[in-house]
């Protein structure tokens, strides 16, 4: 059976780096097979429980390509075990890391790297930067930060599921990310697994071509302790998925494990997305992150020029922030931008200087619309008064420009479907549905869709 273990162990071989198979692999011990369980031995409990929690799967993959057939691995410590081919002696993990500097011969050890963070994370797709240090507090994002964290600290113990929504570039994916990482700086055990929704849907269907759709359940439903999921809004409409999806959701709920989850929109505002998922994101806690305000992009500005060594005022930061207020990912951004501009001249980010390169971007001050404004130009346009939208009126020449204002309000501000149902006096049901139809017409190019497009370049000028 030790060539069956010698195959297996070149499978893995040609799957990980040569440091990785050093580490964790080499120094596995074999003992045998029983029935469908191969019995395999390690020097500690440090080493066990890594490997158990990494790579297990991975060492089944390899019996199954060697063999064809499943064995489940099943990792001894030495001591715990008798019969064995090629004893380890069985020392601790600072004995290891001690015998490994001194350099003792004559003693099978498996060395040990101590955790690294920066490595594991990038194993697992995380950003090491991506840290809660790094992340600016402010007003518009106080509480998810401090629901963030509450999670990272104590999984499954506060609010589970955490569901995160809000615009694009604001910071859901920098969250995310960052109680991944202090996950596994509290326990480096922790089994995380961050993807994208994404990245989830196209493993699926790779799982269901190769027929190994047992195998990817397992993966995420069997060895998962946090599960990161990033824009869960491009799961709409994708009926397999959704269905995959909400039975791994319930698998992991039901075991006790964390969910994470960012998304554009809140829950109930997710297009295609079916009733017994949304309901199950809202089970736990759903928190928003508004766009930055002043002192906040103030804030991020000169924390990004401290990080890339750029020479910031007060005064061009203020500028800058009072330029760009979308989303913090453009923010940063222009600052980038105008550093290596600045850096190319040979010159400082003065504030003239920053005034003519922001003109020269066409970057111009951002207008937050709101409802109360899209309603008085969608009025003007169609000469009818804002009191005839937000009235009980049901005459063509009334209902249609409602129905226009209530899609473009939906489209153009962040409020949700029933904070649109008060502003326009109506049932929030009546937004939704007027945000369809007209969906509908300007996906066809109808007619109307020409009104839509004219009051739209209005309203952005």
């Amino acid at each position: 059976m030790t060539e069956v273990w010698t195959a297996v162990l070149e499978d893995l071989a040609s799957k990980v780096s040569s440091h990785i198979f050093e580490s964790w692999f080499k120094n596995i011990g074999f003992d045998r097979i029983e029935s469908d369980v191969a019995y395999l031995y390690v020097g500690d409990d440090f080493f066990k429980v890594w490997i158990e929690n990494n790579y297990l799967d991975l060492i089944e993959h390899s019996f199954f390509s060697v063999l064809s057939e499943p064995i489940r691995p099943t990792i001894l410590v030495q001591d715990a075990h008798e019969s064995v081919e090629s004893p380890v002696q069985s020392i601790t993990f600072n004995e290891q890391q001690s015998a490994a500097k001194q350099g003792i011969s004559g003693r099978k050890v498996a060395t040990l790297p101590e955790f690294d963070l920066n490595k594991k994370a990038k194993e697992l797709g995380l950003s090491p930067r991506y840290t809660f240090d790094e992340f600016v507090v402010g007003s518009n994002n106080e509480f998810v930060h401090a629901a963030s964290a509450a999670v990272a600290s104590s999984p499954t113990r506060t609010y589970n599921p955490l569901f995160i929504f809000g615009g694009t570039g604001l910071g859901k994916t920098h969250l995310l990310q960052a109680i991944g990482l202090e996950a596994l700086k509290r326990d480096p055990t922790t089994r995380v697994c961050y993807l994208s929704t994404e990245e989830f849907t196209n493993q699926m269907i790779a799982a269901l071509r190769s027929r190994e759709m047992p195998a990817f359940r397992k993966r995420f439903r069997d060895n998962v302790d946090l599960l990161l999921i990033d824009d869960i809004q491009f799961i709409g409409g994708k009926v397999s998925t959704q269905e995959e999806f909400f039975h791994t959701f319930n698998a992991l709920y039901n075991s006790g494990k964390q969910i994470v989850i960012t998304s554009d929109k809140s829950p109930r505002d997710l297009p295609g997305i079916e009733e017994r998922l949304a309901s199950r994101f809202a089970w736990g806690l759903i928190a928003d992150i508004q766009p930055p305000r002043m002192e906040t992009r103030v804030a991020i500005l000169e924390k990004k020029a401290e990080a890339d060594g750029i020479r910031l005022s007060k005064d061009v930061a203020m500028l800058i922030a009072s330029t760009v207020s979308s989303n913090v990912r453009e923010l940063e951004g222009t600052l980038i931008r105008l550093g290596a501009q600045a850096s190319l001249m040979g010159t400082l980010l003065t504030l003239d200087f920053v005034k003519n390169s922001l003109a020269q971007m066409n970057l111009q001050r951002v207008k937050v619309l709101t409802t109360q404004h899209i309603i008085k130009i969608v009025a003007n346009y169609y000469d009818i008064k804002p009191a005839d939208i937000r009235g009980a009126g049901r005459t063509r020449a009334i209902s249609r420009p409602r129905q226009i204002a209530m899609y473009l309000s939906r489209k153009l501000t962040r409020s949700s479907y029933p904070e649109l149902g008060r502003d326009f006096k109506k049932d929030h049901s009546s937004v939704i549905t007027a945000f369809k139809k007209m969906s509908k017409i300007v996906a066809k190019g109808e007619e109307l869709s020409s009104d839509i497009a004219k009051i739209e370049s209005t309203l952005m000028r």
